[in-house]
């Protein structure tokens, strides 16, 4: 009987033993893998602070840029922000295609004629073809062209206004007259990507600007079209009608 009541101890007891060291390894896992669970929490929660830093750098580069002409920035709010620029110009060949959607109703400007270094229209410089094509990327649908097509005739800026349905090839051919100055093209009934095509190269529209900003080892990248802007007298074009002269 003695004996019996000592083996059933040694039982409980191995039993005890066994149930601890199994609440103990269950314990243990779960401890570690809530660690685990908040390192990658944390790591997350960092590079997202990082990635927004950078991105931050990345636009204080480009606006750093159009302000001094530098293509390096280093930001004061962080220790390791740095963004590099690429700037490339946009034009200068005889097609342009323009990346992001031209929405219905909204114009897509063309420059027919240069600007000077400081921004200026510079009128010995321009298109010389004696046409432009302006078409649909993709081609998809119908629709017509607005065309607003801006011109110099000595010291008078003018303008002339039509509209055209595309061709079967999705474009419309817009001959030109007296000095071409812009192209605006607006379309009407569809939205699509649009393509300018020339008989001779176009003028520069502008630069594109690239800014890499870099905070430790996370990188944003931001890009921006810095086109032409239209001068205010041309623009009251847009929605007037006849001739306005250059004073």
């Amino acid at each position: 009987m003695l004996i019996n009541m000592k083996n059933n101890f040694k039982n409980q007891s191995g039993q005890v033993v066994l149930v601890v060291m199994l609440v103990s390894a269950l314990v243990l896992t779960l401890g570690l893998s809530a660690s685990k669970k908040a390192t990658i929490e944390t790591k997350i929660d960092t590079d997202e602070q990082l990635l927004k830093q950078a991105f931050n750098t990345a636009e204080s580069g480009i606006d750093y840029y159009l302000r001094t002409g530098a293509t390096q920035y280093g930001d004061a709010n962080s220790a390791t922000g740095l963004a590099n620029l690429n700037v490339s110009q946009v034009g200068g060949s005889n097609t342009l295609e323009i990346e992001s959607v031209t929405i219905e109703g909204n114009p897509e400007l063309l420059w027919l004629m240069g600007h000077a270094t400081s921004g200026e229209l510079d009128s010995a410089a321009y298109y010389t073809g004696a046409s432009v094509q302006v078409c649909r990327q993709d081609n998809v649908g119908s629709g017509n062209f607005k065309i607003d097509y801006f011109y110099k005739s000595g010291a008078t800026y003018g303008v002339s206004r039509n509209y055209q349905a595309v061709d079967g090839t999705g474009c419309v051919t817009i001959t030109l007259s007296n000095q071409p100055v812009l192209l605006a093209a607006t379309p009407i009934g569809f939205s699509q990507r649009l393509k300018f095509n020339g008989l001779a190269s176009f003028p520069v529209q502008g630069e594109e600007i690239s800014s890499k900003g870099t905070v430790g080892s996370i990188n944003s990248t931001v890009r921006v079209l810095n086109k032409y802007e239209v001068p205010v007298f041309m623009l009251e074009a847009i929605t007037s009608s006849g001739n306005i002269t250059n004073n």
